[in-house]
């Protein structure tokens, strides 16, 4: 899948689009395939690298934390989604990951889409 990568900390370039490994699930997690992601200021500082001491990523990393989907596969002890529910998250605690054409998300960080929202709302 393709992915926007953190490869090093910084102010400049550090980010670069990749081919990466489809991300493998835990019993407690869902698989979202990403129709939208938001980049927010926070998302920044952590690329910059000043959050590194209360956030340390493991580099590279996906960049992103916020995004919209359709869950595509769940975890074997998720109760709340189903393959085909759409769902808006955050990937925060996972320590990003969401600019990619999929992602992991633990259920309890995810929510059920409202229906008036489009995907590029509700991320």
């Amino acid at each position: 899948m393709k992915a926007l990568l953190l490869k090093r900390y910084g102010k400049s370039n550090t980010n670069g689009f990749a081919d990466i490994p489809r991300p493998v699930l835990k019993p407690d997690e869902i698989l979202v395939e990403v129709h939208a992601a938001g980049l927010n200021p926070i998302d920044n500082m952590i690329s910059t690298g000043a959050f590194k001491p209360i956030v340390p990523l493991r580099l590279p990393t996906i960049v992103g934390s916020d995004l919209a989907g359709v869950v595509v596969e769940v975890g074997n002890r998720v109760t709340r989604f189903k393959p085909g529910d759409a769902v808006f998250a955050s990937t925060f605690e996972k320590g990003m990951g969401a600019l990619a054409e999929f992602a992991v998300v633990p259920e309890n960080l995810a929510a059920s889409k409202p229906g008036n929202l489009s995907f590029i709302e509700a991320a």
